[in-house]
């Protein structure tokens, strides 16, 4: 027989293990979530709303489990006379034949400014994009890195603020 003392005692022991039971019963081999790669041609992923201010995406796609895309939605036809301008300033540019401050002397490749399974840099490590676009040279960047086949491949380096591939 029992005493009335230890009966705390055993509802909490029994509670405990129920508890244990429970947790590890909800503990099954669940799969491990990973990036989706190779997005299809001409699609961006989708990425908090600006994925279509890319002009090289066409349409937008979700990553599923299983690595599976599916599509969003499609991106605006974009249109070179809807995009504002100042035409003074391109005649400026084009009578001393200098190209724009903006202007970058190569053209980015796919991927340059990241992708699926591309993870974040450490730096000095950079992606070509981040570079192109630093208004101070290279941002401190060393070595820049496009994004391909799901992870970074060496592209270039930064010399003196300066994109060399």
């Amino acid at each position: 027989m029992m005493s009335r003392r230890s009966s705390p005692f055993v509802l909490v022991g029994l509670g405990v293990l129920a508890s244990l039971a429970i947790v590890t019963a909800c503990s099954g081999d669940a799969p491990t979530a990973s990036a989706c790669t190779n997005i299809p041609a001409g699609g961006c992923p989708l990425s908090r709303g600006v994925a279509c201010e890319d002009l090289s995406c066409e349409a937008v796609y979700r990553c599923l489990d299983g690595n599976q895309w599916v599509l969003d939605h499609a991106c605006p036809a974009h249109d070179a006379s809807s995009v504002e301008h100042d035409a003074e300033a391109d005649a400026a540019d084009a009578s001393d034949g200098g190209a724009s401050v903006r202007d970058a002397a190569i053209d980015a490749p796919p991927g340059a400014s990241g992708g699926p399974g591309c993870d974040t840099l450490q730096v000095p490590d950079c992606s070509l994009g981040f570079a192109l676009a630093c208004p101070s040279g290279c941002c401190e960047c060393e070595d820049l890195f496009v994004c391909q086949n799901g992870g970074w491949e060496y592209w270039g380096s930064c010399v003196d603020g300066q994109i060399q591939q």
